[in-house]
């Protein structure tokens, strides 16, 4: 047998240390690694998919969901959105002197939509707390926020049933987007239902507060259980066309008082702004992201 005399390894991200024979023990040398903290900015247009071109610019998914979920408090990202808008991500990044690279949390969260800009941000220190502009106000008023990235294919009420061909009524809204697409839920809520119903295939039912209730179906998968709670804009599940589908969509129905309701006609509003220490934390904090340039 031969006795380890030395060994290297990588303790942390920004630490190595060497294990060397020192009689019958060993010694220990720490090698502090130098950590470059600068985040990363990606910018580019919107195109066909915002979520697909965010990715392609190099944003991790979880980091374009919450991206999604923050300009959804603001605007209704699968009507409004246009292909030549464009979109301004800053991303926390840590780059190692030895090479590697891992990125964390989104830290801004932008949108150019020809000249009229949402620019939003978190107070430091808060990971899962509101989105701010860069006023230190934040707001969720207007319509419902879309459930997911896609365009409107059918509206409520009476039409033609594309696989059935009769005058049917549609009791929600259908949203086209790309199978795999993230499903956000619309508001705070426990899960009803999760599974498979009938025509609307995978199926997901919330209850939220207020009488309102609504319901998620096509989906490809889900991603919650029956009897979970689940917060506004996380991911339940993702588009698909199991059920009577003819192609990948998000069928998207919301009841008030057990009666069903256009989507469009529910309205939510609530506004908060910072004031004093946390405002000039917020302000200076957002400076600092905007000085950073883009690119990789």
């Amino acid at each position: 047998a031969r006795p380890l005399e030395q060994m290297k390894l990588r303790a942390r991200f920004d630490l190595a240390v060497t294990l060397t024979r020192a009689g019958k023990g060993f010694t220990m040398t720490e090698q502090p690694i130098a950590i470059d903290r600068t985040p990363l900015r990606l910018q580019g247009l919107a195109g066909s998919s915002l979520y697909r071109s965010a990715r392609a610019a190099g944003a991790p998914a979880k980091v374009v969901e919450t991206y999604m979920k923050a300009l959804a408090s603001r605007m209704s990202v699968g009507r409004e959105v246009k292909r030549a808008d464009s979109f301004d991500l800053i991303i926390e990044r840590e780059r190692a002197a030895t090479g590697e690279t891992r990125l964390g949390r989104l830290l801004y969260a932008g949108l150019d939509r020809g000249g009229r800009k949402v620019q939003l941000a978190r107070l430091p220190g808060e990971d899962d707390g509101d989105w701010y502009d860069v006023n230190g106000q934040t707001q969720k008023r207007g319509a419902m926020g879309m459930p997911v990235a896609g365009r409107i294919t059918s509206s409520f009420g009476k039409r033609m049933h594309p696989v059935l061909g009769f005058m049917r009524m549609h009791k929600g809204l259908d949203i086209g987007a790309p199978r795999g697409t993230p499903i956000h839920a619309i508001m705070d809520g426990v899960v009803q239902f999760a599974g498979r119903s009938g025509g609307y295939g995978n199926f997901v039912k919330l209850a939220h507060g207020g009488g309102i209730a609504s319901g998620y179906g096509h989906m490809s998968r889900f991603v919650v259980r029956s009897g979970a709670r689940v917060k506004q804009g996380q991911v339940i599940g993702y588009v698909g066309s199991t059920g009577m589908s003819t192609g990948p969509h998000l069928h998207w129905e919301v009841w008030k008082n057990g009666a069903t309701v256009n989507p469009r006609s529910l309205k939510l509003s609530s506004v908060a702004v910072l004031s004093g220490a946390k405002l000039r934390a917020f302000r200076h904090a957002v400076q600092q992201l905007m000085a950073v340039k883009p690119g990789r």
